[in-house]
């Protein structure tokens, strides 16, 4: 079986002239072949995210990353299959929100555009009831357009113009957060942004942690809505962690390696990240990059104390 899955025809490709071109428009091949990717995700998974702190080698990588896209592609390949015989039912929106969160653990931005244009005026407008995960997925549309754009929020404001319509949950704790988040990077209120962009603010917004045998998950991962934001919220606070650094980089003459002061610091520019790909900025290699920056340089006679050279006007 898996052998005929991994050779079956895209629709889009093949025109329905192939053998087999047009398969994956039959409902039973749909669902046939999305069981068969659900063992492709699992194994990825179980290889390369289920130790986020394990590292890998360069060819490690490489190999995670072809993984990635052949997940990728075969999505893609239902997804149009999908499309095709017109389906929007429960399973198709299933199909559309795994694809999603994944584009985002994935860190593929253009399909994460790609896939929203079709979930969001698309798909869940069609759905036959309220979806609980649309909420989920309106974090997911917003914070992906506040990444992709920083520092601009046109396409932000854009989108909230788009979906209030279909989505009125004005005031809701959802909106006023996603609100607040984008209001504090206007502001450049970074201890703000800090506040609201850690997972105390926003975690009680997305759905509940299930382990992967959950008879209510997705797919066979449950938690991919929330990984998905997870990675959103790291990306924006890497992203803003240079405007942050400028602010510092004004306000103060000289940096320590006190505990306090990498406390300090790593909170002011967002030393933390969140999810299933953690990377921690460490303070060490943070200040040797600062160095090699011309941003600070180590005061004289004093160990672990580093005087910040102010950027020069123009």
């Amino acid at each position: 079986m898996n052998r005929r899955m991994e050779h079956i025809a895209s629709v889009s490709r093949s025109s329905g002239l192939e053998k087999d071109g047009d398969s994956l428009k039959d409902r039973a091949v749909q669902e046939e072949y999305r069981a068969f990717i659900d063992e492709k995700l699992k194994t990825f998974w179980d290889l390369y995210m289920a130790d986020s702190s394990k590292l890998l080698t360069d060819s490690a990588m490489r190999q995670k990353r072809d993984s990635q896209e052949n997940i990728s592609i075969l999505f893609r390949k239902l997804r149009e299959g999908l499309f095709s015989s017109g389906r929007r039912d429960s399973f198709a929106l299933e199909v559309y929100e795994t694809s999603l969160y994944l584009s985002v653990i994935f860190d593929s931005p253009v399909r994460t555009t790609s896939i929203l244009s079709h979930l969001v005026p698309d798909i869940y407008p069609k759905a036959t009831s309220p979806q609980p995960s649309s909420l989920t997925t309106m974090f997911v549309l917003l914070l992906h357009h506040l990444v992709t754009s920083y520092p601009s929020q046109r396409t932000y404001f854009e989108q909230i113009r788009q979906i209030t319509p279909k989505h009125p949950e004005r005031p809701s704790a959802g909106y006023s957060w996603i609100s607040a988040l984008a209001q504090s990077l206007r502001a450049q209120n970074f201890v703000r942004f800090e506040q609201l962009s850690h997972p105390d603010a926003f975690d009680h917004l997305l759905p509940p942690l299930r382990s992967r045998s959950s008879s209510k998950c997705i797919g066979t991962f449950p938690n991919l809505p929330r990984e998905a934001v997870y990675a959103l919220i790291s990306r924006l606070r890497s992203k803003t962690r240079d405007r942050a650094w400028i602010v510092v980089r004004n306000a103060y003459r000289e940096l320590s390696s006190s505990d306090e002061t990498r406390s300090w610091l790593g909170r002011r520019l967002f030393f933390d990240s969140f999810g299933s790909e953690t990377t921690v900025v460490r303070f060490d290699e943070w200040i040797q990059e600062r160095c090699r920056e011309g941003h600070l340089r180590p005061r004289e006679g004093v160990k672990d104390r580093w005087l910040v050279c102010k950027a020069r006007p123009g």
